[in-house]
């Protein structure tokens, strides 16, 4: 179905979409442009986001979560949404990490599937227990590895105060 096309995704890169996309479903946008962003490599890690933040949220409120599951809508949304993004990536120092676009292609085919056999499917909503779920588990780990190696409090603790 893909024609081969694949990619290894490393387990960071794994967390902060998980993350993401859990930011993303609860419109935390802050941590989604702020964090998410940085950790998987679309902005530097030093950039100021402040200037982005309301951008991007106006463009993911208006193209994603408010677009609804009428099919037919849906792409028209995603197509407003591509060209305003790739407005703002041209505008600001974004890079697309390599792994990224074989990940939204793989998204884009399987949510293509679904609304074939079901046009009110929503991605957002069929994706929501998963990531919440996983996004828990991945707090749980890191709350036992902290506990369980004191050392590392002091970096999360510092990284978090940042």
């Amino acid at each position: 179905m893909d024609f081969g096309l694949c990619a290894d995704v490393d387990p960071d890169a794994r967390a902060g979409m998980t993350q993401a996309i859990v930011h993303l479903l609860a419109r935390d946008f802050h941590s989604l442009v702020h964090d998410d962003a940085k950790q998987l490599g679309f902005l530097p890690h030093d950039y100021d986001t402040t200037e982005l933040k309301p951008i991007l949220t106006k463009v993911l409120t208006g193209g994603l979560l408010e677009a609804g599951s009428n099919l037919h809508t849906r792409k028209r949304k995603l197509m407003e949404i591509s060209n305003e993004l790739n407005q703002v990536f041209f505008q600001y120092p974004f890079s697309v990490p390599p792994f990224f676009a074989l990940v939204t292609r793989g998204l884009g085919l399987l949510e293509g599937i679904a609304l074939t056999g079901d046009p009110e499917f929503d991605i957002f909503r069929a994706s929501a227990p998963y990531a919440t779920k996983r996004a828990m588990q991945m707090a749980m780990t890191r709350a036992w590895t902290t506990k369980r190696n004191p050392a590392t409090t002091v970096g999360v603790v510092a990284t978090s105060a940042q």
